[in-house]
């Protein structure tokens, strides 16, 4: 059983008992609830700021992290914030993705820890530019890929590092989002325009590119994907409001959708607007809501992803399938198990994952682990996490790139300068 306590310990104590780190906060969505909550409830950060153009949202997040009534200065601009907070020891954003940039420039030359939430941006050109900064300033970002917290993939990964299978041939890996994610996803204010988004692969599965690069461990060269929109088409027989449909006892999508609780992803809920109440059908948008990425790694892994919308009950979620030379790893993340077969013996072990969600929070228990790597570098400046900067701009360019891929229908080749920046071909 993960215990966030224990996390502290194991973190060095650079200042005395008394000091309390001082962190802003910007953007207030839902998001941002399990970092003010965990690093609140750490004792030793103080919420001192937050920054959003919804009161809703500052009062919301302020009570999800038990701050309500708190002396916690409220802004309706971050630049505001930035302005008037001079002393802060850490920050984080979670700003909608096309607004992750600003943000992130004028705190970088602060050289104070960053947590942005993923993806880093939502163009190529915004995640160079944060990228750079980043190095200019030497500034550390911790990205917001909780996956690589979760206790799931954490043994993954062990048992790769172990060398339980051998070298990596090929990975399958699946995205099967719940309902309620897909409500918020389709309908959602900004996540159901690309222009906004980045695209529904990477506002929902940024997460799992950076997995596929964690587990690799190589650059990925080449990129070919198809996808569309195959379920949330357009349907004259229906009416634009769900308050109009005769077909709402009927319908999953009316009312509040179910999330998965395992993931707890029902915190979305809150970034909605009225357009919750708008058919999932009928509502202007442009992203995906199914999509396959086939992508080949420099040491020759190949790794097929799937993303599919509307989906429940037994083997939906997150699942992954990894063959080795030796052997083979598989998982369903909301069973909580992973197995290992070991092809010259054909032993088979699986390993139960111990997750207590009111000590580690979401995703399956990553927010709150993840939320502490924040507290980390604080304590430890010479402390960077792994899903830096460039964890971030690696995963943005595979989603970008699959989105080219399907939508132009040709196979894309991924260049790398002397510096890393990425070209297609």
């Amino acid at each position: 059983m993960i215990n966030p306590k224990k996390h502290f310990e194991k973190l060095p104590k650079t200042m005395s008992k008394s000091h309390k780190f001082k962190v802003a906060l910007i953007g207030c969505g839902g998001r941002i609830h399990p970092y003010a909550k965990s690093l609140h409830d750490s004792g030793e950060v103080e919420i001192v700021a937050c920054a959003d153009p919804s009161k809703k949202n500052l009062e919301d997040t302020l009570a999800a992290a038990g701050l309500t009534g708190a002396p916690v200065r409220k802004y309706a601009d971050w630049r505001e914030l930035c302005e008037k907070e001079k002393e802060l020891d850490g920050a984080v954003i979670s700003t909608p993705n096309h607004l992750h940039r600003a943000p992130a420039e004028a705190l970088l030359p602060r050289h104070i820890p960053i947590a942005l939430e993923k993806p880093i941006a939502n163009t190529m050109e915004d995640a160079e530019r944060i990228l750079e900064v980043a190095r200019i300033h030497k500034g550390r970002i911790l990205l917001g890929f909780v996956l690589r917290s979760t206790p799931f993939y954490t043994k993954i990964h062990e048992l790769l590092r172990d060398d339980r299978i051998g070298n990596i041939v090929s990975i399958q890996a699946d995205e099967l989002v719940s309902c309620g994610i897909s409500s918020v996803i389709a309908r959602g204010p900004w996540r159901r325009y690309t222009a906004t988004s980045g695209g529904s692969m990477m506002e929902k599965c940024s997460h799992d590119m950076d997995l596929l690069n964690w587990f690799i461990g190589a650059r990925p060269v080449a990129v070919n994907s198809f996808g569309g929109t195959l379920l949330f088409r357009p349907n004259a027989a229906l009416p634009k409001k769900c308050a109009d449909c005769a077909l709402q006892e009927q319908c999953i999508y009316y009312g509040k959708p179910p999330f998965n609780e395992a993931s707890a992803d029902a915190i979305l809920e809150s970034s909605m607007d009225d357009s919750r109440y708008l058919c999932i059908y009928n509502i202007d948008k442009d992203v995906f809501d199914n999509q396959v990425v086939s992508l080949q790694y420099a040491n020759g892994v190949i790794a097929n992803f799937t993303l599919a919308f509307n989906t429940r009950g037994e083997r939906a979620g997150r699942n992954i399938h990894i063959i080795g030379t030796r052997g083979r790893i598989w998982g369903n993340i909301d069973e909580s198990v992973v197995g290992v077969n070991e092809t010259l013996t054909g032993r088979t072990e699986h390993f139960p994952i111990a997750i207590d969600p009111a000590a580690c929070g979401g995703h399956n228990g990553g927010d709150v682990n993840h939320a502490l790597e924040l507290l980390r570098m604080m304590k430890d400046p010479t402390y960077t996490p792994v899903q830096g900067p460039y964890a971030g701009y690696l995963s943005n360019a595979l989603c970008i790139a699959a989105d080219l891929s399907a939508r132009e229908g040709r196979q894309l080749h991924l260049r790398y300068n002397a510096e890393g920046y990425i070209s297609f071909a």
